[in-house]
C-alpha cells in the first residue's frame, strides 16, 4: 500500500511539473519528459495496484522498477557529465576560429534569449582577442523568420562587432551539421573553439572532436532558471542518445 502511494504521488508531482512547464516554448520539452515519466510512474502504480490478479503484472511492476532505477543512474551519470563540461577551456585563446553556435530566432527576427547569452559570450571573448575569426552557425527553422547565422550576424554587428571577423555558416539544421559545415568553410588544420550554452558543452566539446576540430569551450549562460530543467532534460536524452549509439568517446 505504501509503495503504491509513492509511485502515486511521484506521478502526481511530475504530471504537475510538466503541465506547468508546457505553455512556455523554451521550458516545453521539460514539460513533455515530466509528463512521460508521470505516465511511466502511474503505470508502475497500476501494475502494483494488480499484481496479485495475474503473473504477468507482477514481472511488468518488477521490470517498471529496473527500468525506474536505471533512469535515475543514467540521468545522474549524465547531469555529472554536462556539469563538469560546463568549465571554459584556457585553450581557446590561442584559437584561430570561434564556432558560435546557434539557437532559437524569434518571430520579429531577434535572437532569443539563449541565443543573445551565446552571442554576448562570443562578443567579450573576440574583444579580448582581436586576431580571432568567429563563425555564425545555424540553418533556418520551420518557426524561424531567417537563418539562425542572419540574425546572429546582425546581433554582432549591431553591437560594434567587424563584419570581417564574421563568417556565416546557415545550413546546418544541428550541432553535427554545424561542425561540418564550418569544417568545410574553414578547411583543415586551423585551431578552433566553441562557444554555446553552458549545458550544451560537454555534447559540444564531443561533436567536436568527432568533426576532426579542436574542442576547446566557451560557456555561456542559462538566461533563465525556468529553463534550466528543461534544457537539462532535453540534454540528458541526447547525450544518452550518443552513449547508446557508441557516439560518445
Amino acid at each position: 500500500m505504501i509503495e503504491r502511494r509513492i509511485w502515486l504521488a511521484l506521478a502526481a508531482v511530475l504530471a504537475v511539473g510538466g503541465v506547468i512547464q508546457l505553455p512556455w516554448a523554451p521550458s516545453r520539452f521539460g514539460g513533455v519528459f515530466f509528463l512521460a515519466l508521470a505516465v511511466g510512474c502511474a503505470g508502475e502504480w497500476l501494475m502494483l495496484r494488480l499484481r496479485d490478479k495475474h503473473k504477468a503484472f507482477r514481472v511488468l511492476s518488477v521490470v517498471g522498477r529496473v527500468l525506474f532505477g536505471l533512469f535515475l543512474v543514467s540521468f545522474v551519470a549524465i547531469q555529472g557529465m554536462i556539469m563538469h563540461g560546463m568549465q571554459p577551456d584556457p585553450e581557446a585563446a590561442d584559437a584561430e576560429y570561434l564556432l558560435v553556435l546557434g539557437a532559437r530566432v524569434n518571430p520579429d527576427g531577434q535572437p532569443s534569449a539563449a541565443l543573445a547569452a551565446r552571442l554576448d559570450t562570443a562578443y567579450d571573448f573576440m574583444q579580448e582577442h582581436p586576431d580571432i575569426t568567429a563563425i555564425l552557425c545555424g540553418g533556418q527553422g520551420g518557426n524561424e523568420p531567417c537563418p539562425e547565422a542572419e540574425a546572429m550576424y546582425d546581433y554582432m554587428v549591431a553591437k560594434g562587432m567587424d563584419a570581417d571577423r564574421l563568417l556565416l555558416e546557415d545550413e546546418s539544421s544541428n550541432t553535427i551539421q554545424n561542425i561540418e559545415n564550418a569544417r568545410a568553410l574553414i578547411g583543415d588544420g586551423h585551431r578552433t573553439a566553441v562557444v554555446t550554452s553552458d549545458y550544451h558543452l560537454a555534447r559540444a566539446r564531443v561533436l567536436m572532436e568527432r568533426g576532426g576540430l579542436d574542442a576547446c569551450g566557451i560557456p555561456a549562460p542559462t538566461p533563465y532558471p525556468g529553463q534550466w530543467v528543461a534544457v537539462r532534460c532535453r540534454e540528458y536524452c541526447s547525450i544518452l542518445g550518443l552513449v547508446l549509439t557508441g557516439r560518445w568517446a
